[in-house]
């Protein structure tokens, strides 16, 4: 007789599943991720306008992205070994002060007036260089701290609603700021963010919780299988070398998996480098138009991260996730279309939203698949592979956008890129079938 699939959780049943300390860490991540991916999307959309502005071409917005490409692959050997060593609070927290030391001294050399595009490209550089240690930290942190799929999923989808909501704040009140107050002083309000967000972790990770610099602890042994299981191998002697790489990649393991992923986020990062000259055609007075699409965006992701975060929604959602995925970007590319008409993008755009849950449930797959070799592990190494994805697609976005309509070739990364996503994860799916998670039992 078949098994009978266990009861869906409720989202207050999942809270209640951390424990004190841990909810306690858990609403400090969701804050300063609002803070930090608010003030990281407002600090991406002055540098493009900034860029386009003393460039004069649309290709100056995809190479602000291609210049943060290359430190994920350049320094994967240390984000790998400092998120071994190093507790991955402490690790978040200078993140964010590297990334707190770039943003000043770009409003420096803006406000003295000194700044010449190379140093935008420079600047999005070190940002990035800070930002690829920040990811596999911040993930491995989340994989501490859940056990099994519905967990994950949970935690993954608040996560992201603090996101989304940070979308609102970075690009709404940017575009606003922008057409206001100016870059400049935008500069200084991203500056003053990122201390907000350091001194918030430092008195929650380590004044109350005390947080060690370094990592305490053995790690547990692997689980069996590509599954969940309890993450730990991050700091194995066995897996620190290229059997990570092996694993996450092999076409005959998570490779598949992998590559879903990795199309994905692709093309999220190829597709938004040319979101702000799709709808501004380069006018700093048009910024609106792209802060509003954007903030309404992320209103209905937030709506979706919610309903995906658990209880029967969620469960639909991660049983469907590379359906919702397909038709996500297909109502994408019909987005890119209808950019000419602000209406009716920002009305798209916020169907595109609502389908965005099935990102979420899709990283939370994957990541639960990687729970055997480390998620900070996987992580760092998956960014050194999309890093350099990032960097020759945004030189060929940019060298597309000096030839054809930006429209064109923002349709045609969505169809490509995009769709090969939602197929790449029904692939995998077809062969490595696992059983639901579901029926697992939950972990104590």
């Amino acid at each position: 007789m078949a098994e009978t699939p266990a009861r869906a959780r409720t989202r207050s049943e999942l809270w209640r599943d951390f424990a004190p300390t841990e909810r306690r860490e858990v609403a400090t991540v969701v804050v300063s991720t609002l803070q930090s991916q608010s003030t990281s999307a407002l600090l991406l959309l002055l540098l493009s306008v900034l860029a386009l502005d003393l460039t004069g071409t649309a290709a100056s917005a995809p190479l602000v992205v291609a210049a943060g490409a290359l430190p994920p692959l350049l320094l994967v050997r240390w984000v790998r070994l400092v998120n071994r060593w190093m507790d991955h609070r402490w690790v978040m927290m200078l993140s964010d002060l590297g990334a707190f030391t770039v943003t000043l001294v770009l409003y420096l050399l803006l406000r003295g007036d000194d700044i010449e595009a190379w140093h935008i490209y420079l600047g999005m550089f070190l940002f990035s260089s800070f930002g690829a240690f920040y990811l596999p930290a911040m993930r491995g942190w989340v994989a501490d701290q859940t056990s099994g799929i519905e967990q994950l999923t949970w935690l993954n989808a608040m996560l992201a609603v603090a996101s989304q909501a940070s979308v609102v704040v970075g690009w709404a009140l940017g575009g606003v700021l922008v057409s206001t107050i100016g870059i400049t002083a935008s500069l200084a309000i991203c500056a003053l963010s990122y201390v907000f967000g350091i001194v918030l972790q430092f008195i929650v990770f380590v004044l109350i919780n005390r947080a060690p610099f370094r990592r305490a602890g053995k790690p547990s042994a692997p689980s069996p299988g590509g599954g969940s299981g309890v993450a730990g191998a991050a700091g194995s002697p066995a897996r620190a070398g290229f059997d990570v790489w092996r694993d996450v990649f092999s076409f005959r393991r998570l490779g598949l998996f992998t590559a879903a992923l990795l199309l994905m986020e692709l093309t999220h990062i190829l597709a938004f480098s040319m979101f702000v000259p799709l709808l501004t055609d380069g006018a700093p007075d048009r910024s609106w138009i792209a802060g509003t699409a954007n903030a309404c965006f992320a209103l209905a992701a937030m709506l979706s991260g919610l309903l995906v975060s658990g209880g029967t929604i969620g469960r639909w959602a991660r049983s469907r996730v590379p359906q919702i995925v397909l038709v996500g970007f297909c109502v994408q590319a019909v987005f890119g279309l209808g950019a000419g008409y602000a209406v009716l993008a920002i009305v798209l755009y916020t169907i595109v939203g609502l389908l965005s849950g099935g990102d979420a449930a899709l990283q939370s797959e994957v990541q639960d698949r990687w729970r055997p070799v480390g998620s900070a592990q996987a992580f760092a190494v998956f960014g050194a592979v999309l890093g350099p994805a990032q960097l020759v697609g945004s030189l060929l976005v940019a060298f597309l956008l000096l030839h054809l309509p930006v429209t064109g070739v923002y349709v045609g990364t969505v169809l490509t890129l995009g769709l090969g996503s939602g197929l790449m994860l029904l692939l995998a799916r077809r062969r490595a079938p696992a059983p639901s998670p579901e029926t697992r039992e939950p972990l104590p």
